[in-house]
């Protein structure tokens, strides 16, 4: 080859090399323009999503008198508890009822020790009947006293009529003269004396009634003051046995066997089955249409006994309003304290309302979001519609939708980002 088709061949390829280098740059603008158009496809919500009819669940606009109850979950509780404590210091020798167990008033649910108060007993004992003997000889005593004050008075009384005697008898003769009128006088004075002492004695002798008697009266409210303490330490000896004083269940009891126990510590709570409440707990927004009298009717599960609303607990507590349902009716077999039940509060009835079955997820007096069926039944859209009271199982409709149309009220909230659904039958 000369040189002449060298450098021709040369020149070619130069002339060749830019036209391919163009063909490459379009070629990969290209395929990422297609990567990017994909990738925003797919970052794009879907404007049709197909969902089988069996997933969801329908339900149709109505207009009607509705009943407006309000409905909660709470529990049974008893209206009369027994606290049931410790009368003195002691320990826990036998439990023969544990928490859960019926009981009956005379149901003995444990009994306690204390050697001390064996002996205060004894003790007690002992006192008061050396009381009772120092009284009975006090009484002994007395009697003795006063017999031998009778008998210093009926002497007294003897030598009083012996003077009297003496004067009658020795008036005539001073007059003749033949006693002397010294003499008389002194038996005058003497007759005087003795009636005096007479009086003296006399009065003496009621002092001293009165004296015994007083002393009697001491002695007996002494007596009364053992006797009171000796019952006391017998009530507390008694009280070591502790009965359920009242019919129900033994609801609790936080003590242990061979625990020590002080004074007025805690045994046990004994909570009547016989009257009960419900206490239902009640959102706080749907609280403000309740009011005392209001009529309940509480589900116990095996059974639906009638009550009316006699409380509204003033503080809130987690969003939560407790309301207390005095029970009227009879209670089923299964009520107990602490039973799970269900209750619904009938506040009125709502005329002309227009209401949907409680779609999932939504809230009361709020404005969401549902899916509506379109006339050829397989086509739902999303509206925008403004709810008010929840009511039973039936939300109340204020705006955005008319009788009869028909909503879905599963839960739909995965796709909610899409306007329109495809249902497939």
């Amino acid at each position: 080859m000369d040189i002449k088709n060298i450098n021709q061949a040369n020149m070619d390829i130069k002339k060749n090399n830019p036209v391919k280098k163009n063909v490459w740059i379009k070629r990969s603008v290209f395929i990422a323009s297609a990567f990017v158009f994909i990738a925003w496809q797919f970052s794009q919500p879907s404007s049709d999503v197909a969902v089988a009819r069996s997933e969801l669940r329908m339900a149709t606009v109505q207009n009607s008198d509705l009943p407006f109850t309000i409905s909660g979950f709470g529990k049974l509780i008893s209206k009369h508890k027994r606290l049931l404590t410790a009368p003195t210091v002691a320990t826990v020798e036998e439990i023969l009822v544990l928490a859960g167990t019926q009981v009956t008033a005379d149901t003995v649910i444990m009994t306690l020790r204390n050697p001390d108060l064996l002996l205060q007993v004894n003790n007690a004992e002992m006192e008061l009947a050396r009381h009772h003997a120092s009284l009975r000889e006090l009484k002994i005593n007395q009697k003795s006293d006063y017999l031998a004050h009778q008998a210093i008075l009926v002497q007294i009384k003897a030598d009083l009529a012996a003077a009297d005697l003496k004067v009658e008898a020795q008036s005539g003769l001073a007059l003749k003269g033949i006693v002397s009128s010294l003499d008389f006088k002194r038996s005058k004075l003497s007759a005087t004396q003795w009636a005096e002492r007479l009086d003296i004695e006399q009065q003496r002798l009621m002092y001293l009634r009165s004296a015994h008697q007083e002393k009697i009266v001491v002695q007996k409210e002494f007596a009364k003051q053992l006797d009171a303490n000796l019952a006391l330490k017998r009530s507390l000896q008694a009280g070591l046995v502790i009965h359920a004083d009242i019919e129900g269940v033994l609801q609790s009891m936080p003590v242990t066997l061979g625990q020590s126990v002080a004074a007025g510590e805690q045994l046990a709570l004994v909570a009547s089955n016989k009257s009960m409440i419900a206490r239902l707990q009640i959102p706080q927004g749907e609280s403000q249409d309740i009011a005392i009298g209001h009529e309940a009717e509480i589900n116990t599960r095996s059974g639906l006994v009638r009550g009316v609303v006699n409380r509204i607990d003033p503080i809130i507590t987690n969003g939560s309003v407790l309301i207390d349902i005095d029970i009227t009716g009879v209670l089923p077999a299964n009520a107990r304290p602490e039973l799970k039940v269900e209750g619904k509060i009938e506040i009125g009835t709502l005329n002309n309302a227009l209401y949907l079955a409680h779609p999932a997820g939504v809230k009361a007096n709020s404005s969401q979001q549902l899916f509506t069926l379109l006339v050829n039944q397989q086509t739902a859209t999303l509206r925008t519609m403004n709810f008010g009271r929840v009511i039973g199982n039936n939300i109340e409709l204020l705006s955005g939708a008319d009788e009869g149309e028909q909503f879905i009220v599963s839960d739909t909230s995965s796709w909610l980002q899409n306007q329109t659904l495809t249902i497939i039958d």
